[in-house]
């Protein structure tokens, strides 16, 4: 589907970084009072800022919010509508997540309950655009497994309408529909550093859908079954390591008695490719938890209801690592408000916060998550909140982590590499497919005849036989690059036809199939593609069809740089690089 349109606390405060989506957290409101109100946590104070801010907003699971890159509150959401930085409904905010569950909650001036419901991301390369991704939930007497999600949807916002307070001009586009895991939407960057990959899962099954927020828009990538089925009605979160490069979700059960799953796999920020599933379960009989991971990205933390467990991902076994960093003091807030452990969160102070799975004004706090065992110091309930806070903690993925320095899908600090291949599609007609790589944005063709074009894939027909010299120049916000080819133009006969061989691969660079098209080959005779390493090593040889497009089987390759070579009878028709990201 397309839509148009190190130890380190350093990862979370990268010098120069001004990226402060997340410095300001919104929590609950006092049910003690006539009055809706809320909790402001400000990160740009050390120790974090904590005030009373009247609004009439609740908030129960979902929660999301966005700052502007000075830390300047834009607007947030409860997954009933989304709200600007006033605490008034946005211009055409209203309506989220349209179905029972909402209606039920709106009515009784609540938020959706459905943990980690939503997630806010910037459009790369934008100003003033916001993705907001939602999921809904199904209510009693809908089709479906109650609790579980039918839908993921996207929402656009922008803040450049109404003197900065923003307006909702998409609203509940359907991004994926099925049985879908209730929740646990999570984000990390691409590895160039500017797009966003998004992960959800289907109910009960170890198949993961995954997309990619690029300046373009929203792309499905194909789905990938990975690892054992996890059983998922009951609640949990997901999350990415700081660094992007693992992926855990954990998955309760809820029940006396009954396994509850933790599931951690390694994540390739350039393929978006999952690998090295470890799925194991353990028995709690927690009704509520979550997670979240150290700023090093070495320890994960499960807030498992009555404890919280540590594992050293690091370890050449990692469940059996597992330590017991805390359990439940006891503390009961108003004599029945149990401090139990819910949800966590990494913040930009490098501390991981947890809430309750109860309506109490305290959060507990892991105050050195990047040590082992008890030293990570878990801190309950010493966080004290102005109001009550029932259920809800901010969903947030690391706005600070940048691109993933010296692999191949680091392009967008670098200029781009003009490429381009041609054939012959036609008495002095000829067929150009820009290949360049490195974020194009703008190509501009010279057919060496006096006239231009603008497009990737442009054809251009000669008046009178002759060599030109074409050039392409690509360009992106960082330079630009020109490659010029001299191109024989002439009238083809059928008797000439063999002079009109071509091979393309494509798409290059690719994130996914790669094609073969070839064209003005006479006879049936097969053509052959070979793919080599950059050492040289023939890592596949296929067989296809001539004058067509075939998809070849390729396994999945780590990213890289390969060389392609196209074959037919012993002559070469084609060679070159193939960039996978």
């Amino acid at each position: 589907m397309r839509l148009l349109f190190f130890f380190v606390i350093s990862i979370l405060a990268i010098p120069g970084s001004a990226q402060k989506y997340d410095n300001v957290w919104l929590f609950g409101r006092n049910s003690s009072t006539p009055e809706f109100a809320g909790t402001i946590m400000d990160f740009d104070q050390s120790p974090p800022e904590l005030f009373l801010q009247f609004w009439d907003s609740y908030f129960y699971q979902t929660n999301a919010s966005i700052c502007d890159t000075a830390g300047n509150l834009q607007f947030y959401t409860n997954g009933i509508y989304v709200a600007n930085a006033l605490h008034e409904p946005m211009e055409n905010g209203d309506g989220l997540n349209p179905g029972a569950h909402a209606e039920e909650q709106g009515e009784d001036g609540r938020g959706y309950i459905l943990g980690q419901g939503a997630i806010i991301l910037p459009v790369p390369e934008s100003d003033s655009l916001y993705y907001l991704l939602h999921m809904d939930k199904i209510a009693f007497g809908e089709e479906g497994v109650r609790g579980s999600s039918k839908h993921l949807y996207y929402t656009v916002i922008n803040m450049d309408a109404n003197n900065g307070l923003g307006t909702v001009v998409e609203k509940n586009q359907i991004l994926k529909e099925g049985a879908l895991s209730r929740g646990k939407v999570t984000a990390t960057r691409h590895a160039n550093g500017r797009d966003w990959w998004v992960i959800i899962r289907q109910l009960s099954t170890n198949r993961y859908y995954k997309f990619l927020v690029s300046p373009s828009g929203i792309v499905e990538y194909p789905s990938q079954a990975i690892g054992e089925s996890i059983p998922s009605p009951g609640v949990g979160q997901a999350t990415f390591s700081p660094d992007g490069s693992k992926y855990a979700n954990l998955n309760l059960v809820n029940g006396i008695g009954t396994d509850d799953y933790i599931g951690i796999y390694d994540f390739d920020r350039c393929t978006g490719m999952l690998s090295n599933p470890n799925v194991f379960a353990y028995r709690d009989s927690a009704w509520s938890g979550g997670v979240a991971i150290s700023p090093s990205s070495r320890y994960l933390y499960v807030s498992s209801y009555l404890r919280v467990f540590q594992y050293d991902l690091w370890a050449t076994d990692v469940e059996a690592s597992r330590d017991t960093v805390a359990e439940w003091d006891g503390f009961v807030e108003d004599g029945f408000f149990a401090t139990t452990f819910y949800l966590a969160q990494l913040a930009p102070d490098g501390k991981i916060y947890i809430n309750s799975n109860n309506s109490v004004s305290y959060l507990h706090v892991i105050e050195q998550p990047d040590l082992p065992g008890d030293s990570c110091q878990v801190c309950q309930h010493c966080v004290d909140l102005p109001t009550k806070n029932a259920f809800s903690l901010p969903n947030f993925p690391n706005y600070r982590l940048g691109p993933l320095e010296g692999s191949p899908c680091d392009t967008l600090r670098a200029p781009p590499t003009a490429a381009f291949t041609y054939r012959q599609s036609g008495p002095l007609r000829y067929r150009f497919q820009d290949s360049s790589y490195h974020d194009i944005r703008s190509w501009q063709w010279d057919f060496g005849d006096g006239h231009t074009d603008s497009i990737p894939r442009p054809e251009h027909v000669y008046e009178v036989e002759g060599a030109y010299n074409v050039c392409l120049t690509v360009s992106n916000p960082r330079g630009s690059d020109t490659l010029c080819q001299v191109v024989e133009a002439q009238v083809t006969s059928t008797e000439d036809a063999g002079r009109a061989m071509l091979a393309e691969v494509y798409p290059n660079p690719s994130g996914g199939p790669l094609w073969l098209r070839t064209a003005g080959l006479p006879g049936s005779e097969p053509v052959v593609l070979e793919l080599y390493s950059v050492a040289g090593q023939l890592l596949r040889r296929s067989t296809a069809a001539p004058n067509g497009e075939e998809e070849i089987e390729v396994e999945e390759l780590p990213a890289g740089v390969y060389y392609y070579r196209v074959l037919r009878a012993g002559s070469v028709l084609g060679n070159g690089k193939w960039v996978v990201w």
